[in-house]
């Protein structure tokens, strides 16, 4: 189960009414509000072959508290449904993850006013339909299981989901920097508790690793093309092999030197390659 309901049948603590109270401009009776529990995030392998450390885990526990709840990620305001007043970071040592680490999860504490438009979703949690959720939020470090490195800093040649000396390769999500918001979805990402990202077809993460692979392609063809210019010697095959073992901020540096060799003998612009670039600058941030 998901989403708990089991302790709304009886009288909301005095304690809890004072966390709810913290978000709400009027004080609010055990009649006017609805409070549900759920599990926003654990470090199981998810269905993108990615996982939350145990100390991201616990720095998100935090970063939730506040949050709003909302359906399917849509950052509109007519979609808000409910507030984390309260959370928690949960370890049991008897439950091992599919790699080996005890199960750790961030519970949360979430309300909402009992009004006629809130009547049917009410309905739904209690009976068992809305109970799948998904958390939205950045993280300033991926790291690759395999071999540690920086996969935005550095990159590496493993690929996630793939088998490397009898250990299943997965990123890593480490270092919150904030969170969003957590959504009701249809399909989570993760298959234990369910209840983290949004495991749907095209979604925002798969755009930014798509974007992120093509933007790499890019900076290897333009980094051989203008190095062939330079060094007309060297073949395009050695300079696609160093090229592979190269991070994309030394694909970048590397290019740009080439770069402004070959522009001193032949100068020129490329515009639709330079507008790719100062598109890179709006995918800092790590949607989950």
């Amino acid at each position: 189960m998901i989403i708990n309901s089991e302790n709304n049948s009886v009288a909301i603590s005095s304690e809890e009414l004072a966390l709810i109270g913290k978000f709400a401009r009027k004080e609010l009776t055990q009649d006017e509000i609805y409070t549900f529990s759920i599990i926003l995030c654990d470090n199981e392998i998810d269905r993108d072959n990615e996982k939350f450390t145990i100390p991201a885990l616990k720095t998100l526990a935090d970063l939730f508290v506040g949050k709003t709840g909302i359906f399917d990620h849509n950052m509109s305001s007519k979609d808000q449904t409910a507030r984390i007043y309260a959370t928690e970071f949960v370890t049991d040592e008897t439950v091992k993850t599919s790699d080996g680490e005890p199960y750790s999860c961030v519970k949360a504490r979430a309300y909402m006013v009992r009004t006629e438009k809130n009547k049917d979703l009410i309905t739904e949690i209690e009976a068992g339909i809305k109970k799948e959720t998904s958390v939205g939020c950045s993280v300033k470090k991926i790291s690759c299981s395999i071999c540690g490195k920086n996969i935005r800093e550095d990159g590496c040649s493993h690929k996630k989901g793939k088998i490397y000396g009898g250990k299943l390769c997965c990123y890593l999500l480490e270092d919150p920097a904030d969170a969003y918001e957590w959504s009701f979805v249809a399909v989570p990402a993760q298959k234990n508790a369910g209840v983290t990202k949004a495991f749907v077809p095209e979604s925002s993460d798969e755009k930014v690793a798509a974007w992120a692979q093509e933007y790499r392609d890019e900076l290897k063809a333009a980094l051989i093309r203008d190095a062939a210019s330079v060094i007309p010697e060297m073949k395009s095959a050695v300079l696609e092999e160093i090229c592979n073992g190269m991070s994309i901020g030394m694909l970048k540096e590397m290019r740009d030197a080439f770069r402004c060799s070959t522009a001193k003998k032949m100068p020129f612009v490329r515009q639709l390659e330079s507008e790719a670039e100062n598109n890179s600058e709006s995918n800092s941030e790590y949607k989950i």
